[in-house]
Formats: structure tokens, sequence, C-alpha cells
């Protein structure tokens, strides 16, 4: 009976990490504004069709070369339906955000995809996907199943970033098509557990999504975001569930620090200390989502 216990922890040790890191300098970002010229990585606009016949736009970046090369597919945060202008903003690298660039110096495809609100609107992100009806998963979805269709895309390395509701977005999209692996920055994933306004999770619900997933996830989230502990949750379900995941908490980071300043009217967005050491182990837990850190 000990020796099995051993064994039973072993494995979730190896299966579920929590790490926590300083963090909260703030740094200047002009040197990541447009570091990569649109005339090596000219910005494509696509208008992809979802289950339903509804269009969602993406914005593309590709390397020099033929490939095939791994995807970065990420989804941003709340509210859906942010337009082509915004996508392409974000890609050429307009407001000093560093993820997009990044990646595509990493050699990744990068695509900036949008996605529809909740059909019973945002203020009820519980009932965002519900059995049978076309939803942001869908979406989700179709972008993936575009994506992996390219020529110059490899089919079995595309990884999905999801920033807050992005985060929703990206696990119920995990759920259904097949990713190499998944990144949340501070995730929202109030409709994949279920989760009330106060946190409380739907064991059932929780449980029966985190089963349809087969991916690793990587979970960022900073300490003065309030949606932590739902991000606690979700790393605990996971593990518990046997799925692999990590959990890597930055003192001082803010709701979506993670991307860096990303232009939002009236909110402040610096680019942190903890904003570098989040991408760099997001670019490394994309490279081979399931090696060790």
């Amino acid at each position: 009976m000990i020796a099995g216990t051993v064994e039973l922890i072993g494995v979730l040790v190896l299966l579920g990490q929590v790490r926590e890191h300083p963090g909260g300098r703030e740094l200047p970002h002009d040197g990541y504004i447009r570091v990569v010229s649109e005339s090596d990585s000219p910005i494509e606009r696509l208008y992809i069709r979802s289950k339903d016949g509804l269009y969602v736009a993406a914005a593309l970046r590709r390397p020099k070369g033929e490939g095939p090369f791994p995807a970065l597919i990420h989804f941003h945060g709340a509210p859906g339906g942010r337009g082509m202008e915004k996508l392409v903003s974000w890609a050429r690298g307009d407001t000093g955000g560093p993820v997009w660039e990044r990646f595509l110096q990493e050699g990744y495809v990068v695509v900036v995809a949008d996605y529809r609100n909740p059909a019973a609107g945002l203020g009820r992100i519980t009932e965002a996907v519900r059995d049978g009806e076309v939803s942001y998963a869908d979406d989700g979805v179709a972008v993936v199943e575009y994506v992996r269709g390219l020529p110059y895309v490899d089919p079995a390395r595309i990884v999905l970033y999801g920033v807050s509701l992005g985060g929703d977005v990206a696990l119920h999209t995990a759920a259904s098509a097949d990713v190499a692996g998944v990144i949340l920055g501070a995730g929202a994933p109030f409709s994949f557990l279920g989760a009330s306004r106060e946190m409380v999770i739907d064991e059932a619900r929780a449980a029966a999504n985190v089963a349809r997933l087969n991916c690793p996830v990587l979970i960022l989230v900073g300490t003065t975001d309030r949606l932590i502990e739902l991000d606690r949750a979700l790393y605990e379900q996971l593990t518990q569930a046997g799925k692999r995941a990590r959990l890597e908490i930055y003192q001082n980071g803010y709701h979506d620090f993670v991307m860096g300043p990303q232009g939002h009217e009236g909110r402040a967005e610096p680019l942190l200390d903890a904003t570098l050491d989040a991408l760099q182990i997001a670019v490394e837990f994309a490279a081979d989502p399931t090696a060790d850190p």
C-alpha cells in the first residue's frame, strides 16, 4: 500500500508543478515595437468560416521559408468581435506587446484570432458553451483546422495561447481539436469549469471538460489578478485528473501582464520583467510541451 502511494505521488509530481516567481519592475517597451519587418513577414488577413457559417477574422504572419513551421494561435481577452484592424495592430506589434513578434522570431506562424461573444452575453460566461449550441469553441476549432491545412504549417506542432476569456476559448478548443499544448495567460476558464462569479466550481462540468483534454497546459498568472484562485482551481482539476499541467505564479503581475502593452484605453499596461520571464517560459513550453521545466 505504501509503495503504491509513493508511486502515485511520483506520477502527480511529474504531471504537475507550481512555481512562484518575483516580478513587478517596469521596463521600457520601445524595443519590442515592430521588431519584425512587414516586408519580411507581411500580415495576411483571413476570414475563416465557422460551424454555422459565421466568418471569424484572423491576422496571420509567417517566417521566411517554406516550412513546415510550428504555429501559435492566439485568442485575446473579452470581448470577442474585435475586428480585423485590431487583430492586425496586435500582430504588427503596434502597442509594444512582445508576445506575437517573439514567437514569429522563434520561427512560428503566428495567428491572432477573433471569436464571437457568448450568446447569453458576457455577464453569463458560465453558460458560454452549451451542448448542441454553436459557440466560440466552434470558432476556435475552425481556426485550428484552417491553420492545420496550410501547406507551410506542421500539423503536429500547433499550440494555443489564450488570454483572459481567450483562455476559456483555448481550453474548449483543445478539448475538441488535436493540438500540441495550451498556454493560458491570466486565464478566465469560467465556462470550462462551470464557475460562478464567486469562483465556485461545478465539479461535474469541470471533470467532464477536463477529461476531454489530451495535451499539456501551462498556466501563467499574477498575484494581483483576482482570477488567480480560478487558475489554481483549474490546475488542481487538471492534475487530479492525471493531466500534465504547470502553474507559474508571478508576484505583482496584473491581470494580463503576460502580454504587456495591448493598447487598451484607460488601463495601465506596463511591460514588466515578469512579462519577459513568462514569455520565455511560454516559448520553451511551446517548443516541447511534454518536457520538464
